[in-house]
């Protein structure tokens, strides 16, 4: 059972991945029409976290915990793989010299941790 839900967890959170991907960049892109990159990039970034805060809690682990303090400890962790995220890119960008290996590398990280930080957040006893 917990292995069947581990899958679902895992396929409902890519398929949010992708929607939140979706609607940061449509919120960046139109945000270059009339703002800085820098801005818009920011923005984009918020905007894909407020999506992960309400979203996650109640639709990629559904009957997981949903409390507002859940809810800040997913948007605390997605800032916290970010940093990371950043880290190890540039890490391996130094060791491969490969900026396209060293990004989906760096994504692949990134997207196991979120994924298992949420989880954890998300499905640990009350």
């Amino acid at each position: 059972m917990a292995a069947d839900r581990i899958g679902a967890d895992a396929i409902r959170f890519l398929v949010a991945g992708g929607l939140n991907t979706a609607l940061t960049s449509l919120v960046y892109f139109a945000g270059l029409t009339v703002l800085p990159s820098a801005l818009s990039y920011a923005i984009a970034w918020l905007a894909g976290l407020a999506f992960a805060m309400v979203f996650y809690p109640d639709r990629v682990f559904p009957g997981g915990r949903t409390g507002i303090a859940d809810r800040l400890a997913i948007g605390s962790s997605i800032a916290v793989v970010f940093v990371i995220g950043l880290t190890t890119l540039q890490f391996l960008e130094g060791i491969l010299q490969n900026t396209v290996v060293a990004f989906f590398m760096t994504l692949a990280t990134t997207t196991v941790l979120n994924f298992l930080i949420s989880r954890w957040i998300l499905r640990r006893p009350c």
